[in-house]
């Protein structure tokens, strides 16, 4: 992707030269990635077109490279100025366009979230920037942004960064030892290849939402296509000329497999990513000639060669195109949109090439002025638009902590307040906090990183109020448990209690397997439950408060199977929670308005004249309880229930702003503020459970 057109045959022919075989594969790894986002349900694993791009740039530059070693200082500047030359223009023409587009578009919302990926985007860090965010945002259901992408670019820029080092110092090894550059590099670059690989496997299991993004579990997809280039140059890859075309085919076979087998359940990268990064080795290993029987006799078509050629800019437009038109047009996308989504894209891609991309490419300017201009730039534009976002952050955390401070609890008719009859609330109450700051409203659990995630190794625990009170209170469950957590720090704070949280992304405590993504999330999901049994069994608390949302069907089963197991899987967990002899408090669920909008926040900003377009039918937001229904079943004297749905939802109808207050930060989560409102009405289920000394 990242790479013009290499050589043939590298101790033949000119740089200049365009191999068509790889040509038709940037062409389908960019068609793969864009239908994959453009229509996810229909090339469910379209995004090893990615993968497929690291291949290519791993074995085109590693060629490069060894054609013209660098050896010193100076080789590397006019290297990376290439590469600057090559690259940077476009990624930052659709940078600066997409966030102007951003604030001129999108709700403000968005603008923080944006801003500051965009700046990560800049530095080309935005991959660790992801996965930073992947653990905090796990049960919080973000919504993308447009420079999202950007990633994967990162990677490459990152790989770009270090990889001539690398070569650097594998020809001062070979020269130590009187050896070959290219062995050298080869068994260098195989150790780094295995060590990354094992190290994506090991990742994958222990913390798959980051390893997706991080360069060190990605390396060694690169680094295939580098071990490609150097066996290539060493002459040990001789193809008979009857073996290239099946070798292509079967290569070619490999990523479509995956392109059309693999859905976002798979787990990846890992062994998964073996299947398309080994089929993008095989064809280029066969550099398949266009004979009657050889795949490329549809790679050389001139279509694919064109889409190939583009195939840099049309990865970076369609991914801001995609984000922003549902935010124009006010719905998602229908057909007729879509396909006009992936023509604006391959429109703006075929302006790009020729006007940004070839124009700078060839400019002049010595590397040194190059790298010093790119750096200044990237530093200024990555530290302003991250400064930006941390402004916008800071000024909505400070409205949020002043409208919280004089709202107090069930104060006036603010909040869940307004839905209490007693308050006799009629007049709507005008917004007190902006959707902006709504969406950075959230439970201090977020800050504080007490969220365990996918596929739950550790047991995080959280401690809040009083040290060595009389009273201990633990919350546990998944991430719609921590609706619960303002109100019971209220209480806490008033009654004296300590709190402890035992919450996970996810992650619903019960005995029954739940389909988690892949079998192992799946099996450290029930781990963990028993391990806070455990932790309760042995913790001294005198009460357990849980409520869960339950959007998963039990592994295996489906139906009316699944709702029994589920529902039995709570009934079993409820009792072993009891049988530690510590009391148990189960709230009904909250509304789930996913549903049916993707971000309430976001749709309020678009509606605020009239947010109630913005509002959800109970029948549709408010979710089955399996634990709750389990919890009334059990008729157990150590289980109580309560139910919150009368001051969240009322007459059938469940609104996105109440009282002032936008209701969810997201499409799942309570608002912290909103929340706080709702401690009269949890103090009362919470103290009849503790008993009447508790106060």
């Amino acid at each position: 992707m990242l790479e013009a057109g290499v050589a043939t045959r590298p101790a033949r022919t000119t740089e200049s030269a365009v191999r068509t075989d790889i040509q038709a594969l940037r062409a389908v790894a960019v068609g793969a990635v864009v239908l994959y986002h453009v229509w996810p349900g229909r090339l469910t694993g379209g995004f090893v077109g990615v993968d497929v791009f690291f291949v290519i740039s791993g074995f085109l530059i590693t060629s490069h490279l060894l054609r013209r070693p660098p050896r010193g200082l100076g080789d590397l500047g006019q290297f990376w100025a290439r590469r600057v030359r090559r690259l940077l223009p476009a990624s930052y023409l659709v940078l600066l366009t997409t966030v102007a587009a951003t604030l001129l578009l999108a709700p403000s919302t968005v603008w923080s979230a944006t801003l500051r990926e965009a700046g990560a985007a800049a530095l080309y860090v935005e991959n660790w920037s992801l996965a930073a965010q992947s653990v905090d945002y796990l049960g919080a259901e973000a919504a993308p942004t447009p420079v999202q992408h950007f990633w994967s670019l990162s990677v490459e820029e990152q790989f770009y960064l270090l990889w001539p080092v690398l070569l650097i110092g594998a020809a001062w090894i070979a020269h130590r030892r009187r050896g070959d550059l290219r062995r050298t590099a080869f068994v260098a670059i195989s150790v780094l290849v295995v060590a990354s690989f094992v190290w994506s496997v090991v990742a994958l299991a222990t913390s798959p939402a980051s390893a997706y993004f991080v360069t060190p579990v990605r390396i060694w997809e690169l680094g295939a296509g580098a071990v490609l280039a150097v066996t290539a140059s060493l002459g040990w890859l001789r193809l008979p000329e009857r073996l290239r075309a099946p070798t292509a085919w079967a290569g070619w076979i490999m990523i479509a497999v995956a392109c059309v087998a693999y859905t976002k359940a798979t787990p990846f990268p890992g062994p998964s990513a073996l299947l398309p990064v080994l089929g993008c080795v095989l064809v280029i290993a066969a550099h398949a000639r266009r004979t009657r029987f050889s795949p490329q006799v549809l790679g050389d078509l001139r279509g694919v060669q064109w889409l190939g050629d583009v195939s840099y800019s049309m990865y970076l437009w369609h991914w801001p195109i995609i984000v922003l038109v549902p935010v124009v047009v006010g719905h998602e996308p229908g057909f007729v949109e879509r396909v006009g989504i992936v023509a604006a894209a391959l429109l703006l891609a075929g302006l790009t090439k020729p006007l940004v991309e070839d124009r700078f490419r060839h400019g002049n300017g010595s590397p040194r002025r190059v790298l010093l201009v790119t750096l200044a730039v990237s530093v200024v534009a990555g530290g302003a638009l991250v400064g930006s976002a941390h402004a916008l952050d800071v000024r909505a955390d400070d409205r949020v902590a002043q409208v919280r401070e004089s709202v107090g609890t069930g104060t006036g008719c603010v909040g869940a307040a307004a839905l209490d009859p007693a308050n006799g609330c009629t007049a709507d109450q005008p917004l007190l906090l902006s959707p902006a700051d709504a969406k950075a409203d959230k439970p201090t659990a977020y800050a504080d990183g007490c969220w365990e995630s996918p596929p739950f190794p550790t047991t995080t625990r959280c401690d809040y109020g009083t040290a060595d009170a009389p009273v201990r209170v633990a919350l546990i469950g998944n991430s719609h448990s921590g609706n619960l957590l303002p109100s019971l720090q209220e209480l806490a704070g008033k009654h004296g209690w300590s709190l402890t949280t035992f919450v996970a992304s996810r992650c619903p405590t019960t005995t029954t397997p739940l389909a988690i993504g892949s079998d192992e999330s799946s099996q450290g999901c029930t781990d963990w439950a028993d391990r806070v049994v455990d932790e309760i069994d042995g913790g001294n608390f005198d009460l357990v408060v849980t409520m869960q949302l339950t959007p998963y069907e039990a592994l295996g089963a489906e139906g009316a199977e699944s709702d029994a197991l589920v529902e039995q899987g709570y009934e079993e967990y409820l009792g072993e929670l009891s049988a530690t002899g510590t009391p148990v408090l189960v709230v009904r669920d909250t509304p789930y308005p996913k549903h049916t909008i993707p971000s309430v926040p976001d749709c309020v900003a678009e509606n605020l004249d009239a947010p109630e377009a913005c509002d959800g039918a109970q029948g549709d937001w408010l979710p089955a309880d399996p634990l709750y229904d389990a919890a009334v079943a059990l008729d157990d004297p150590q289980v109580s229930t309560a139910d919150l749905t009368p001051y969240v939802c009322q007459d059938g109808v469940c609104p996105a702003v109440e009282g002032g207050l936008v209701v969810y930060f997201d499409a799942s989560h309570l608002t912290a503020t909103y929340a706080t409102t709702l401690t009269p009405y949890v103090e009362g289920p919470v103290l009849a459970a503790l008993g009447s000394d508790a106060g």
